[in-house]
């Protein structure tokens, strides 16, 4: 899949703040846990709810570093 060989491409790059790379790289995660349970053939749509929460959770995790946090809108 085209998601890992980009992670793979990382290596090779020097990113000019240093919170740039996990940030990436966790993004990258998402991405990829997302395509794999949603974007297959025969993909399982009742899976969805885990997988949802497994991305905000990860997107959580890459956003703490940077002073951020993921919460629910207000409105949702």
């Amino acid at each position: 899949m085209e998601c890992f060989r980009l992670t793979r491409a990382l290596d090779g790059l020097t990113f000019a703040v240093p919170e740039a790379e996990p940030l990436v790289r966790r993004l990258l995660r998402v991405v990829g846990r997302v395509v794999i349970d949603m974007g297959v053939e025969n993909a399982d749509s009742e899976v969805w709810p885990n997988t949802e929460e497994m991305a905000l959770q990860w997107i959580d995790e890459a956003l703490k570093p940077l002073g951020y946090q993921v919460t629910r809108a207000r409105n949702s």
